[in-house]
């Protein structure tokens, strides 16, 4: 009796797994840029008050209701859908996604973006009674709204998915858009939450605000609540309390539509554990908009905050309680199996998640930034966070680095003193006033945060991302099995063009060092050699700071 063996996987199947694992990746990509598009512009300017105006100006108001009516919409699509229908989605994605070619649609989103951005400053910004716009601008402004959104729906999805795509995920959209308009009515009626709840609230907030050392407004019969520097009566409808509303409607339809992959009675205690993290982050909400009006700008507080940070909250709760729903046996009664060591280890994201985490932190503390980070220790963190997860991933680096990786470091420092623009004496100026001002433990936390991202968790980020991955991606698709001393004029140029473009107005700098660090791991096929040269020419800027002065190196 004859036992035939399982057949391996075919190169049809392996080159399908690495096309969806491209994609994967690119849909996080083009949602991280939507996302940062929207908190933007949302924290920049408040559109409900344009609600009172006439004609078509009045018409954009409502863009703050139906943008975030509209991500309600997406997420509860996304998780009443269910695990097997998004795979099902992403699969046959996958396999019409042959000849895909997206940056050209993200540059038109760019390109879009911008002047949706600066058309809706020029319409939010106008007084009242200042003469009507011409209605040929309130068009351009859908126009462009519309072409900023839309542009990125052919660099996610391959045309000839489109039909397949909607005919496989109708119900799913449906029932997504029913659940979302149920759980907008349930979140308005839910405002009236805020009376026996108000007292609550704003006693957490106090209590944040004492053990944070501030010093505190607080009128409790007028719901007035902050920092003698900035303070906000919080009306019922800006409570932030709808998200209740939300969670429950939208945990009550997963749990049905779920039933019969969770554990009940015991999956109902999914729901106040949602209320709760909605309550508890709505607080949350509360206390930081005090903190942006206070430290960073009341406008910023003020104009978007107050509103959209809401509704990002609302689908970080529904998403997390969809990972811990299904990622726990309590609720599910599954044993997690045991992944095998590197099965499921992905090259692409060992190597880019430490500088997506980086970017993205830049990102989101340059929202609250006046041209001084005060954050800059969280950029360390969270990068240092994603390195440590990864660790176990990552190349092994063996040392002690080349004798020729230190001398790099200095040739590229002393390139950088050169061709590194000196920027404006008031930048300058406001960059040691603002250190100066700061208390003496937070001015020297605040460096050595500085001296330790610079010199470690911005090299390892960046090498990884730039030498040991994108040189080689730009050589084969399977960059992993690229040696790192195979070069091709175009993979280092390109490379350090897009290192270089980092580095904003010292790009021309940036392009250099990139070269430079390229030859790093070339000598002898180690990123660490590079890492090294990188860590050696920061820790000298760090250096020529610090003791003799050069603060224009930081600015």
């Amino acid at each position: 009796m004859t036992h035939s063996q399982p057949a391996e996987p075919g190169p049809s199947e392996a080159a399908f797994a690495s096309v969806a694992r491209r994609l994967r990746w690119r849909w996080l990509a083009l949602l991280g840029l939507l996302l940062v598009e929207y908190v933007l512009i949302t924290f920049s300017f408040d559109a409900v008050p344009l609600l009172r105006s006439a004609g078509l100006v009045g018409a954009v108001g409502y863009s703050g209701i139906v943008t975030p009516l509209a991500a309600v919409v997406a997420t509860a699509t996304f998780v009443l859908a269910g695990r097997s229908a998004r795979a099902e989605a992403a699969e046959l994605i996958a396999r019409h996604a042959a000849g895909m070619h997206p940056l050209p649609f993200v540059l038109v989103n760019v390109l879009s973006y911008y002047g949706f951005y600066t058309l809706t400053d020029t319409i939010v910004s106008r007084p009242f009674d200042a003469p009507a716009l011409p209605t040929q601008w309130i068009v351009g402004w859908f126009v462009l709204l519309a072409l900023t959104v839309l542009s990125l729906l052919p660099a996610a999805l391959p045309w000839r998915a489109l039909g397949p795509l909607l005919r496989q995920t109708g119900k799913a959209l449906a029932l997504g858009l029913g659940v979302g308009i149920l759980a907008w009515v349930a979140g308005l009626a839910s405002i009236a939450l805020w009376m026996p709840l108000r007292v609550s609230t704003l006693a957490c907030v106090y209590f944040l605000l004492s053990v944070l050392g501030a010093d505190i407004t607080y009128i409790p019969d007028d719901d007035i609540i902050g920092t003698q520097d900035f303070f906000v009566s919080i009306a019922p409808e800006c409570s932030g309390l709808e998200g209740i509303g939300l969670i429950t409607v939208f945990t009550l339809v997963y749990l049905w539509t779920a039933r019969d992959r969770l554990l009940f009675p015991r999956a109902f205690g999914v729901l106040p554990l949602a209320i709760a993290a909605v309550w508890i982050g709505n607080t949350l909400r509360i206390l930081a908009l005090i903190g942006v009006g206070t430290f960073v700008s009341p406008g910023i507080a003020l104009s978007g905050f107050h509103s959209k940070a809401g509704w990002l909250l609302f689908c970080v709760v529904a998403l997390s309680m969809l990972t811990l729903v299904q990622r726990s046996p309590y609720f599910t009664g599954r044993v997690a199996a045991k992944e095998q060591p590197g099965a499921t280890w992905n090259p692409t994201a060992t190597h880019v998640a430490p500088l997506l985490a980086l970017i993205g932190t830049s990102l989101i503390t340059g929202l609250f930034s006046t041209g001084f980070d005060h954050a800059y220790a969280l950029r360390v963190l969270t990068t240092g966070s994603v390195i440590y997860i990864y660790r176990k991933q990552l190349p092994a680096a063996r040392w002690p680095a080349s004798w020729h990786a230190p001398v790099i470091g200095v040739a590229v420092f002393a390139a950088w003193l050169l061709l590194v623009p000196h920027p404006a004496s008031d930048d300058v100026a406001a960059f040691k006033d603002t250190l100066a001002d700061m208390p003496q433990l937070e001015r020297v936390s605040w460096l050595v945060f500085r001296v330790v991202g610079s010199t470690l968790t911005v090299p390892i980020a960046e090498e990884l991302a730039f030498r040991a991955f994108l040189l080689r991606r730009l050589i084969a698709s399977e960059f992993i099995e690229v040696p790192k001393t195979k070069l091709t004029p175009f993979a280092v140029v390109l490379s350090s063009l897009a290192f270089g473009s980092l580095h904003d107005h010292a790009w021309v700098a940036g392009t250099v060092a990139g070269v430079a660090y390229t030859f790093a791991q070339r000598a002898r096929g180690r990123t660490a050699d590079a890492i090294v040269a990188h860590a050696i020419t920061n820790g000298l800027i760090a250096l020529d700071v610090l003791g003799f002065g050069a603060t224009w190196l930081w600015v």
